[in-house]
């Protein structure tokens, strides 16, 4: 295999997206706008779509694997799931329990499995070159005062969907108009590498929206194909870093972060920094300004009454 110089551009690869919106919006009928897609329905929403495409109806992780041994999935561009949180807290879920009845009371154990299950699934998609579109119902996060958007997916699920895909998106509606957010903000979750604008959709009418996703997909492609390798390193090195603070639940490891952090590039460490300060206030973590580290904030002290009572009789 030839050296690929780092002035040199990246060879296209197949693509992971992740669209969630709330239900109705039209999620499963935009993914009918890909380049020869197959639907793989969990959710059993594929009749109130339009522009049926090819569907496989599964009532358990094990139909997946059959259509994967038969060969089934090399015939399409683009796969569809439908919906994330199906196809994993379900479906997964109690595949992996059947093969392991252990991981029905450890939650870790379980999650760990369908992890691993899941990327091998994607991995398995990425070798047959195909497109990954995955689809998503929103729901609410309370972070302190704000509700953010998120995709509806149960813990360590969730962050595995937000690390495997390259481009994550809001499907929304914004002066009456569908349209999807890809980049983060304070009330949405979101991943941009494509550095796409708001994307208004077009009416079903309208001849563009056809190819609509075909073509957000070849957006997403090209900006990673033109992206140079120190590039993707800092990306992946950056989303590392949010999924190490989102998890972090200790004062000193949170402080470790910071300092590994502030040696980063201005770029990446300024975003990263913000993070680190906003998940020490939802830890309830103080920053000792001698020290500049993190701590939890020390208990009240009770007195013992008979200190109380001693200091009453000393006044």
């Amino acid at each position: 295999m030839p050296i690929l110089k780092k002035e040199e551009s990246l060879p296209k690869r197949p693509v992971v997206i992740v669209i969630y919106g709330e239900p109705g919006i039209g999620k499963t009928s935009l993914f009918n706008t890909c380049d020869q897609p197959l639907l793989i329905d969990f959710d059993r929403g594929v009749d109130r779509s339009i522009m049926r495409q090819d569907t496989l109806l599964v009532s358990k992780w094990e139909d997946v694997q059959i259509e994967e041994k038969a060969g089934t999935f090399n015939a399409y561009k683009t796969i569809g799931i439908d919906t994330a949180k199906a196809a994993l807290d379900d479906f997964l879920m109690s595949y992996v329990i059947k093969q392991d009845y252990a991981a029905a009371k450890n939650k870790l154990k379980a999650y760990g499995a369908i992890g691993d299950e899941f990327k091998l699934f994607v991995n398995n998609r990425r070798a047959d070159n195909a497109e990954l579109v995955i689809i998503a119902h929103a729901k609410d996060e309370k972070e302190g005062d704000i509700i953010k958007k998120i995709p509806d997916v149960t813990g360590q699920s969730y962050n595995l969907l937000l690390r495997i895909a390259d481009q994550v998106g809001y499907m929304r509606t914004i002066n009456n108009k569908r349209s999807i957010q890809w980049e983060p903000s304070d009330n949405t979750i979101g991943k941009n590498v494509a550095r796409l604008p708001v994307t208004e959709i077009p009416d079903e009418t309208d001849p563009r929206f056809r190819s609509y996703m075909a073509d957000i997909i070849d957006r997403v492609k090209d900006a990673i194909a033109n992206m140079s390798e120190a590039q993707r390193e800092a990306l992946e090195k950056v989303a590392s870093y949010q999924e190490m603070i989102n998890s972090c639940e200790d004062p000193e490891e949170l402080t470790e972060l910071l300092v590994v952090i502030n040696e980063l590039p201005a770029t990446y460490s300024i975003a990263l920094r913000k993070l680190v300060a906003e998940r020490g206030k939802t830890l309830g973590f103080v920053v000792n300004h001698n020290t500049k580290a993190f701590e939890k904030v020390p208990a009240p002290s009770v007195q013992h009454p008979q200190s109380v009572r001693q200091t009453s009789m000393n006044v």
